[in-house]
Order: C-alpha cells, then sequence, then structure tokens
C-alpha cells in the first residue's frame, strides 16, 4: 500500500510539470538550463559516493556518445514541452503529449525489431483521431506559425522523448541511472545555456517567484516525479505504470483550473477518452496478466 501510495505521489509531481512551466516569469531556456544544472549537481555526488559515475563507460566508451545524443533529444523533448505550456493550454500540452508510449512502440519496432500488433495499429488510430478532435482546424501544416503551435510543439515533445527512451534502453543495461541521469541532465542544460546565450538572455536577473518556481521544477517533477517513478520500477509493472500515467493529464488539467481558470470543453473531454482507450488497448495484454497473477 504505501508503493501505491509513493507511486500516486509520483504521478501527482510530474503532473505538475506543466502548470510550474507556466509560472515561471523567465524563458523557457532560463528554466531548463537552470532545472537541469542542479538537478545533476544534486545527483553528482551520490554517483561519486556509489563510485559508478564513470564506470559503465569506462568499459564502452561509445556508450558516453549515446549519453549525449540522448541528452540532446531530453533537451529537444523538454523545450517543445515548455514551449507548449506557454503556447496552448495545460490540457491540451498533457493530452497530446500523453501519446508518447506509442511513438515508443513504433519506435520499438523500427530499431529493435519488436513486433507489431493489431493492437497498435488500433491505438494509433484512436490516438489521432483525439489529436484531431483537440486540434481541428489547427491540423495543418499551414496552421504551425498560427494558434496551433503549442499544439503542435507538444505533439513533437512526445516524439522527441522517444528518441530520449530508445538511445537509454541500451545504455542502461550497462550504466547506472544515477551516472545516466547526471550525464543527460548536464547534456541537456549546456544545450539551455547555449540557446540562452544566442538570444543575449540574462542567467539570474529575476523576480523571487521565478526561482521559487524553478525551484519547485526541480523538486517536484525532476526529482521527486522521477526520481519515485524510477525506484517503483524495481517493485511494479512498468507497463501498468506507463498506464496509470493517463490520470497526468486530469491532475494537470484540475491544477490549471484552480491557477490559471482554464476550463474543459466538450472536445477535450472526447479527446481525452480517445486517447486514453488507446493507450490501455495497447497494454491490455500485459495489464490482464499483471491482474491475474495478483490473484
Amino acid at each position: 500500500m504505501f508503493r501505491l501510495f509513493l507511486y500516486f505521489l509520483a504521478l501527482f509531481c510530474l503532473a505538475q510539470s506543466a502548470n510550474i512551466v507556466r509560472l515561471v516569469q523567465a524563458p523557457i531556456e532560463i528554466l531548463g538550463f537552470w532545472r537541469l544544472l542542479v538537478s545533476a549537481l544534486i545527483l553528482l555526488p551520490l554517483a561519486i559516493f556509489k563510485g559508478n559515475l564513470m564506470a559503465g563507460y569506462r568499459h564502452n566508451p561509445r556508450l558516453f556518445f549515446y549519453s549525449l545524443l540522448s541528452g540532446f533529444f531530453f533537451f529537444l523533448h523538454l523545450w517543445t514541452f515548455f514551449y507548449s505550456a506557454h503556447h496552448t493550454s495545460i490540457a491540451h500540452c498533457m493530452i497530446i503529449y500523453s501519446v508518447n508510449p506509442l511513438f515508443t512502440a513504433v519506435g520499438a519496432w523500427l530499431f529493435f525489431r519488436e513486433a507489431v500488433s493489431w493492437r497498435l495499429l488500433a491505438a494509433y488510430v484512436l490516438a489521432f483521431l483525439g489529436i484531431y478532435q483537440l486540434m481541428g482546424s489547427q491540423f495543418s501544416l499551414l496552421s504551425i506559425q498560427g494558434g496551433g503551435s503549442g499544439d503542435w510543439s507538444a505533439l513533437a515533445s512526445a516524439v522527441f522523448f522517444v528518441g530520449y527512451l530508445l538511445f537509454g534502453k541500451k545504455i542502461r543495461q550497462s550504466v547506472a541511472n544515477t551516472s545516466y541521469s547526471v550525464v543527460i541532465y548536464l547534456t541537456a542544460s549546456l544545450f539551455f545555456g547555449a540557446t540562452a546565450l544566442l538570444q543575449n538572455y540574462q542567467f539570474t536577473d529575476y523576480p523571487t517567484t521565478t526561482w521559487l518556481a524553478i525551484g519547485a521544477s526541480i523538486l517536484l517533477p525532476t526529482l521527486l516525479g522521477h526520481a519515485l517513478f524510477t525506484y517503483l520500477m524495481k517493485f511494479m509493472n512498468i507497463n501498468l505504470m506507463t498506464c496509470g500515467k493517463l490520470i497526468e493529464p486530469a491532475i494537470s488539467s484540475i491544477t490549471a483550473y484552480f491557477l490559471f481558470a482554464e476550463s474543459l470543453n466538450d472536445n477535450t473531454v472526447v479527446a481525452f477518452f480517445l486517447m486514453s482507450t488507446a493507450i490501455i488497448i495497447l497494454f491490455y495484454p500485459v495489464i490482464r496478466q499483471s491482474i491475474v497473477s495478483r490473484r
């Protein structure tokens, strides 16, 4: 029961990411730089204390290059997610981003030759019906520069997240999680910092509320959310955990209602239902197997 409590705590913390991004009164590049740099510095002593900071990379230096690529995709994923949180509703951002397990399944088929089932095809049909329900007339390449840019950015964030996961899948077989996290956090923070420098942004001259929001982004989605989720992977079924993340858009939308007075319309509710059904269809066999094994 305690692990179940930790799981829902992790989901709640992860679901606050888009809302916290909206609260930060600073460019998204500054948010990304400080959030990931501080997170990496917090994890660095732990990796050094365990003596595994570079252990996995010494045996296979190529894995370090793959970690850098994973960090680059992590940067692209976060940048597009942050942009989406500022340019569309929190509900749209979180619901569209929630289709990332479908892209992950396709990536696993392309790069790891994992089988494609009818469930994947059916899930894709439902998921993109849901996306169309949300984006409507914006579903045109011509509208990317218009009002639909935030929705398109959420979709791009889901795709980039797959790149981060696929590179990380092979790396984590040989490299400790703390070591891998330090490398990708530092890599992504450097890309955020370089982007900020190119645009001549200030790195420190921001109000107290901005630093409090950045601190919340480090504590909630980065450390508590991701850290608890990673910890619970040792004890819970990963596919069930992934499906459980479908509750995140609902949690985010409730928070956005109180923080920003955002309300849900009928299209948003229908889209949420379609995408949730798509993910459940995709993972139904492992969900059923897990339920049966517990009896």
